[in-house]
């Protein structure tokens, strides 16, 4: 992995504080890793490395992303693999660190002040590795040129939602011929009507969660229902228990249910807590021609 990302830097001295920086941040030093902390943990004396190569340092993240999505797919290659898109809050407790303000962070459940990133991961039956990333920088700092310069955000970066950001990490795998077979994503990234065309027009099966509301067409001569309408519709003795794998409780089971719709291609798939039979999810699900999908066992 050092082999690939070492292009990345013009000058040893940064490529080497670099390794050491990724080093410290994967050995257990606590919840909080400071520069003073990450240092300490490198064996160097001071900070001041650390801190000149996050602040001062000339070097390409692109270049270090591109090796480190051939480093991944050296290894866990899969036409099979499953692109999945989430995102992940940093909590902060300044303004400083670009992109962070009072927003909503999942790992909270709540609008907090926090930094956030969408992630794509690349998951395959042999392991995963988060192979794409974008930072969500809020419309308040886009429009902000102070704080911008500030923070020496380039300029032309402009305002992107969540979805889109997710949309484009996709978009940009098919096109540099990543293999995949799948997408995944909860209701942010189900919205989107662009990614979803975008994975239909590469060959490419999707699972994405959509809201309550969203329309679909179950029979071809009968308009579109809601998705939660065309859930009253399935009989009891459809539903199925299926595991979605171990949590740290145990397997986490759930009612399946597996409606078609008036496209051949095109799912619904509905998901019921076994305690409570009003907690439901909906996933709409595109399986391209000649890809078998079935239910976990």
């Amino acid at each position: 992995m050092r082999a690939e990302l070492a292009p990345v830097f013009r000058q040893a001295r940064s490529r080497l504080t670099a390794f050491a920086y990724v080093d410290a941040l994967l050995a257990e030093t606590g919840d909080r890793r400071s520069c003073w902390q990450l240092a300490e943990q490198a064996g160097h004396a001071t900070p001041r490395r650390m801190q000149a190569l996050l602040a001062e340092r000339a070097w390409d993240h692109a270049a270090g992303l591109a090796g480190l999505r051939r480093f991944i797919l050296a290894h866990l290659g899969d036409s099979d693999a499953i692109l999945v898109l989430d995102e992940t809050a940093e909590l902060k407790k300044g303004q400083m660190t670009v992109g962070a303000g009072r927003q909503h962070a999942g790992i909270t459940g709540q609008v907090e002040n926090c930094q956030t990133v969408v992630n794509c991961a690349y998951v395959t039956s042999r392991g995963h590795a988060l192979l794409d990333f974008r930072l969500y920088l809020p419309q308040a700092w886009c429009e902000d040129d102070e704080r911008r310069a500030r923070a020496q955000v380039p300029a032309d970066v402009v305002f992107k939602t969540k979805t889109e950001l997710g949309t484009d990490m996709v978009t940009g795998a098919i096109t540099a011929g990543v293999p995949f077979g799948w997408a995944a994503g909860d209701e942010v990234y189900g919205r989107s009507g662009k990614l979803r065309q975008a994975c239909e027009d590469a060959g490419k099966g999707y699972v994405l969660e959509v809201p309550c509301d969203f329309r679909v067409r179950l029979h071809p001569r009968h308009g579109k229902i809601r998705a939660d309408a065309a859930a009253r519709r399935v009989p009891a003795t459809a539903w199925e228990t299926r595991s979605c794998g171990p949590g740290c409780k145990g397997h986490r089971n759930y009612h399946w249910a597996w409606l078609a719709t008036a496209s051949p291609r095109h799912w619904l798939l509905l998901r019921r807590s076994l305690s409570d039979p009003s907690d439901l999810a909906y996933f709409y699900c595109h399986v391209p021609a000649g890809r078998p999908a079935s239910l976990p066992c």
